[in-house]
């Protein structure tokens, strides 16, 4: 018996492995995501928790679109599993038509997206989704929230007015935490 088990030990052992691979593979997703990659996810995520939709009271998903193939999307994912707004389903969906960004809620465009995202602005129904960048200006010219680093962290920028135009209003605790850009001539009340 004991002679048997040695000679089926290497099995055993390769049995093993290929059962921890796929677990393995995992694990490895999660290291190699840059921090500030999880960093803007985990703010998407709570945005549905801060951001007020004039129309989500009747919707049963929520659905977070990324534009274009970013690294965003495994963490986002990952999340949107672990994670529900109020009882909703979070979605996260990789878009690159207007007709994919029309059923977002919250649409991120990537800072290697932001060009083509620009040009195909004008096309998007203003309301009812929230539109979240990364790139210099997105806050005052395609977005309504911009994500930006300084001193080493990821700070966020927020356009009122933007929000205001697609139906969205962020929570006080939301905009204390951000730079108001486009604030000439609303100043901000807590």
């Amino acid at each position: 018996m004991f002679k048997r088990f040695i000679l089926l030990r290497p099995l055993f052992f390769r049995g093993i492995i290929l059962l921890l691979l796929p677990l393995l593979s995992l694990q490895a997703q999660r290291v190699r995501v840059n921090p500030d990659t999880r960093m803007k996810a985990v703010f998407l995520i709570n945005f549905t928790k801060y951001i007020s939709w004039t129309t989500l009271d009747t919707v049963k998903n929520f659905t977070i679109g990324v534009y274009g193939l970013d690294d965003i999307l495994v963490p986002l994912r990952q999340m949107s599993k672990e994670r529900a707004s109020e009882g909703q389903k979070i979605m996260v969906e990789r878009v690159s038509s207007i007709k994919e960004i029309e059923v977002c809620d919250i649409l991120f465009v990537p800072i290697d997206q932001s060009q083509a995202f620009h040009e195909l602005r004008p096309d998007i129904p203003p309301q009812n989704i929230l539109l979240v960048g990364e790139s210099l200006g997105f806050a005052t010219s395609d977005g309504a929230i911009n994500f930006i680093k300084r001193d080493g962290k990821i700070k966020l920028e927020i356009n009122r007015k933007a929000l205001q135009a697609a139906n969205l209003t962020a929570s006080s605790h939301l905009l204390k935490l951000a730079v108001l850009v486009g604030e000439e001539e609303i100043p901000f009340r807590d």
